[in-house]
């Protein structure tokens, strides 16, 4: 049995890092118990694979919607559970909101829930107790 190096498959994928990935994706479809397209002869399913490539006996488009397909971390729904009646419709000025406007909406939440006091509002409180209270009070407040 001849050997098959990488230089077999170049021809077919030039790029080296590119065949590599193929074969690793064919070789893992191997395993997984896909159909081996040459005579096995006893070899390990990576030499498999590149054997499949030289020989062109594999389908190289497919093995690339393989690797792209389990690379891919979101795959779109075809049909949607919620029917066209339940849907909720958009805003008109949905295409307005933002991340930045999000967070101001959350923030002001929060400040809501929160008791702020600026200097000015202690100032004012400082004036009306003075003012609800005698001045001889004050007045011994302040030398003490």
């Amino acid at each position: 049995m001849a050997r098959v190096t990488t230089e077999d498959c170049v021809g077919l994928i030039p790029n080296r890092f590119q065949l590599v990935i193929y074969a690793c994706r064919r070789a893992r479809d191997i395993i997984a118990g896909s159909q081996i397209n040459v005579e096995p002869d006893n070899d390990k399913d990576t030499v498999i694979a590149l054997r499949e490539i030289a020989d062109k006996k594999v389908d190289l488009q497919e093995v690339r919607d393989s690797i792209i397909k389990s690379l891919q971390k979101y795959s779109p729904i075809e049909d949607s559970d919620i029917e066209d009646i339940d849907a909720v419709p958009l805003k008109d000025d949905a295409s307005e909101i933002s991340f930045d406007n999000f967070e101001k909406e959350n923030a002001s939440e929060k400040k809501r829930k929160k008791i702020y006091v600026t200097e000015s509002d202690i100032q004012k409180l400082i004036e009306n107790n003075r003012k609800e209270k005698p001045d001889s009070e004050t007045d011994q407040t302040i030398e003490e």
